[in-house]
């Protein structure tokens, strides 16, 4: 079995963590497995969960998840979990680098933050700090570049006029 791109892991567990109520979380991957502390509460908070998704668990996920596409209703808000995890994913696989941490529970600002720790393709430790607005951002330019890549006519920037 081929393993996801960080892309599709990284969607398919913020859509479970979603699904969980899971608000606050440290996210880090070892050993192929990607190890989940999270809490229902607002970060910072206790995270008193813990969730182990394996390859396997991951690639039953993107497989459902891909036989439902198209039939879910489209969410509220536009940033949620799943495409934050998975902006940040496609940033990783863009990059070549390998995920260490990514958490949101070391925020003290106004302003919630995602702290990501990756190797870079140098071999190059790198912690990046990004606040709710650069990743809204960063989403949105995704979306568009998916848009140019699957013929949706940049949707989005119609939707949000």
């Amino acid at each position: 079995m081929a393993q996801l791109t960080y892309a599709s892991a990284l969607r398919c567990i913020g859509q479970d963590l979603e699904r969980r109520g899971i608000k606050s979380f440290d996210i880090r991957y070892q050993a192929k497995v990607y190890i989940v502390q999270g809490g229902y509460q607002e970060p910072p908070a206790q995270t008193p969960v813990t969730i182990a998704y394996r390859a396997a668990d991951l690639a039953e996920m993107e497989q459902l998840g891909a036989q439902k596409r198209g039939q879910a209703v489209m969410s509220n808000g536009f940033l949620n979990q799943a495409q934050m995890f998975r902006t940040v994913g496609g940033y990783l696989d863009k990059s070549e680098a390998r995920l260490v941490r990514i958490t949101n529970n070391e925020s003290s600002a106004a302003e919630s933050s995602l702290k990501i720790e990756y190797m870079s393709r140098d071999r190059e430790c790198v912690v990046d700090t990004y606040t709710g607005s650069n990743i809204y951002d960063m989403c949105v330019n995704q979306y568009k570049q998916r848009g140019k890549l699957t013929g949706t006519n940049d949707r989005f920037s119609r939707l949000s006029r």
